[in-house]
């Protein structure tokens, strides 16, 4: 009788844990979560004031402190941004949208190690979306995977379009956060990671291990955290998936050495076209937020970072090429192609290659038709991966290259190399969502091959564990290929071409000086 009094007891106790919403304390006040699928998660943490006001436009400023326990339950706003998100494959709707909008969600596994045990791993999502969509939210990012495998996941919202990279005149003159000009979007992402760096031990991770992973603009956005003062020591490992990592940054008040225009003067075409007088900062700020995003990115669609001297101080191949990259393991790749059909071939082609040139690759490519996906693919993400790697394993630091070509079963008859995005719902382990989910034994295996693969990374810094592939480091040659059912290393098929290829495209990517900040702000100071 008296065991059953206590096993009742036990089981009374358990019940109340559950129905108890965990409770965590942050620098700025406490935060409840949702206990649901084996974790724990906490949504919509605010690690940022509101960029509304006076604050558009305007480095991230600190979040005012609450008191009480604030419920975190539910994600937070998704940023300002086209209206071509509102699609229910993303699940999200226009209505969704704000200025307000700079939180981020931690999800943790239960039951945490025990009292003295170390710190979890700390693995941060940063979205991608051309720097002008995306959201922490959407269900294809769902951390619930990676928090099961013993990481603390977090993923954070940044500001994207032109209310997160803009520069104007009126911005230059104002000059409000001393130099740090243009990159709010990738200052948003700085913030965050403060915040993970002073916040994320209450949740049970360790903030000396975090590892950074993103795709497209995300994985953009990564790389330029590899070569930003702002952002050094905030990271200890770094994952990058197909993003361009080959364009120079803009100028803020001068025309880049590409000949693309200064920032001063996009701003103030830019502000032409919202039909905004600009006299002055404050009618900048008084243009309706959903008339910024509906009128600009698609006249403007080339959004990128700007050199302003404190954020990024100098292009992101020239800091590689000099060793003054973050000394972190780097994973890093793209899709088999990108491209699966690239109905613009020449916007993505003729500012790096010429007809001539792309004539002379015919022996390794083909011709038209047939070799438009794979070049354009080549030139924009295969490329740049191939050549960031060698620099960054040239300089010393563990680095890990891949060519992700897992094709379903139910694609293989349509598709004949994985594509772009193709690979996010197989690292999420999230095969379930979007407009037509994933299945099959054989897809499910792969999705956990490469989770697996992510989580070891972000432990070790390695995407070697037992069970898994060998995954050599790269050495210009071996390279990790991850395909449906015979994943493992081999040699770069792509060797041949991609030498060629680089050799011709980089008499067009032309190095540059350091940007020193006060020559930028002279001509406006």
């Amino acid at each position: 009788m008296r065991v059953l009094i206590v096993s009742l007891c036990i089981l009374l106790s358990h019940l109340a844990q559950a129905d108890t919403p965990p409770v965590v304390k942050t620098r700025s006040g406490s935060v409840s979560g949702v206990t649901a699928h084996g974790v724990e998660s906490f949504k919509g943490i605010p690690f940022a004031a509101a960029p509304i006001g006076n604050l558009r436009w305007r480095a991230p400023q600190p979040v005012s402190p609450w008191v009480g326990v604030r419920a975190a339950h539910t994600p937070g706003a998704i940023c300002m941004q086209v209206p071509w998100l509102n699609n229910k494959s993303f699940g999200t709707e226009r209505r969704d949208m704000s200025e307000d909008c700079l939180t981020l969600d931690v999800v943790r596994p239960i039951p945490l190690r025990t009292a003295g045990a170390k710190k979890l791993p700390v693995m941060v999502w940063i979205y991608g979306g051309a720097l002008t969509t995306g959201a922490s939210s959407l269900p294809t990012y769902d951390g619930t995977v990676f928090a099961r495998g013993g990481v603390v996941f977090v993923a954070i919202n940044y500001r994207v379009g032109r209310l997160g990279f803009f520069v104007h005149p009126t911005l230059v003159q104002e000059n409000a956060d001393n130099g740090r000009l243009g990159n709010y979007g990738l200052m948003d992402q700085i913030a965050a990671l403060q915040w993970v760096k002073r916040n994320i031990a209450a949740f049970g991770g360790d903030p000396n291990n975090v590892t950074l992973f993103g795709q497209n603009a995300g994985a953009l956005s990564i790389q330029a955290l590899m070569v930003s003062p702002e952002a050094r020591g905030l990271f200890q490992k770094a994952i990058s998936q197909s993003a361009n990592g080959s364009a120079l940054y803009r100028r803020i008040s001068e025309t880049g050495p590409d000949g693309r225009v200064s920032g001063e003067a996009e701003g103030e075409a830019l502000a032409h076209m919202w039909g905004a007088n600009a006299k002055s900062l404050s009618d900048l700020r008084a243009i309706p937020a959903d008339q910024l995003t509906d009128k600009s990115d698609g006249t403007h669609p080339d959004l990128t970072f700007y050199l302003d001297g404190k954020t990024l101080t100098e292009d992101l191949r020239v800091a590689f090429r000099g060793g003054r990259e973050a000394p972190v393991p780097l994973l890093i790749g793209a899709t088999a192609q990108e491209f699966a059909n690239n109905t613009d071939p020449d916007g993505v082609l003729r500012p790096v290659i010429t007809a001539a040139q792309e004539a002379s690759l015919e022996p390794l490519y083909g011709t038209r038709p047939a070799s438009i996906g794979p070049l354009t693919s080549d030139i924009v993400f295969a490329e740049p991966a191939r050549t960031l790697a060698g620099l960054h394993a040239r300089n010393g630091h563990p680095t890990y290259l891949y060519i992700f070509d897992v094709v379903s079963h139910s694609d293989a008859a349509t598709l004949k190399a994985a594509s772009h995005l193709t690979d996010l719902r197989y690292v999420f382990g999230t095969l379930s969502t979007g407009n037509k989910p994933i299945e099959g034994a054989d897809e499910a295996r792969a999705s956990e091959t490469i989770n697996a693969q992510w989580r070891a990374f972000g432990r070790t810094g390695t995407p070697n564990a037992a069970g898994l592939p060998t995954w050599p480091k790269y050495d210009g040659k071996q390279i990790m290929y991850l395909h449906l059912n015979d994943s493992g290393a081999k040699v770069d098929p792509r060797s041949a071409r991609l030498d060629a290829l680089t050799a011709l495209v980089e008499r067009t990517r032309m190095a540059s000086p350091p940007i020193d900040q006060r020559s930028q702000l002279a001509p406006a100071l």
